[in-house]
């Protein structure tokens, strides 16, 4: 995959069930049909996540900023879906799977920070802004304007700062995932034992 990719080694948090899908596991030789469905799983639990704008374990992700909408609107997107102005972010979630174990994540650079949160720092640059001026009055009108719609450019030193994002996390195991994909586990390997050879 190009670009930044996030990727979740499936991992169950508690030791118990984590053991018993390791011994799940370990009795079978051909298992990658097993991170197969985990992967189709955690698929389906992440779409969830985006459709309900919720965490795996059911937190509501934070609003969006009034600002975000309407710049949003401004550039006909979806304005008050969060994550998914584009559906790009949505739409690249993948999963790979191997004889011993899955992988899920996103090739896109801003996937992780949507996913973890954190600070991104903006460096210091020169940006070409668009206004009005009204030869008339001899006024600049001080609002913004698209660069089609404007008759005075001018370019000004935007300072360093940061920015902070917001943790929206789509990707992880919750509770129910860990008793979910144990059950997958259960299931795959009745299957593999009444499978004939």
């Amino acid at each position: 995959m190009a670009g930044t990719t996030i990727t979740y080694k499936v991992s169950i948090q508690d030791a118990a069930l984590s053991a018993e899908l390791d011994a799940l596991a370990r009795r079978s030789e051909n298992r990658r049909t097993f991170y197969v469905q985990v992967g189709e799983y955690m698929l389906n639990s992440t779409s969830d996540s985006f459709e309900k704008e919720r965490t795996p374990d059911g937190q509501p992700w934070k609003t969006l900023m009034p600002a975000t909408i309407k710049r949003r609107e401004e550039k006909r997107q979806t304005p008050i879906k969060i994550l998914r102005a584009s559906g790009r972010l949505a739409g690249s979630i993948n999963y790979r799977a191997s004889n011993d174990d899955m992988t899920i994540g996103s090739p896109l650079p801003y996937a992780a920070i949507h996913n973890n949160g954190g600070e991104i720092e903006m460096p210091e640059r020169t940006q070409t802004i668009y206004q009005h001026y009204d030869e008339k009055n001899d006024e600049i009108d001080q609002r913004f304007r698209k660069k089609s719609k404007s008759n005075f450019a001018r370019d000004v030193l935007v300072k360093a700062h940061s920015i902070t994002m917001p943790a929206r996390t789509y990707l992880d195991i919750s509770k129910e995932n860990e008793k979910d994909i144990i059950q997958i586990g259960r299931e795959w390997l009745r299957g593999e034992n009444t499978s004939p050879n």
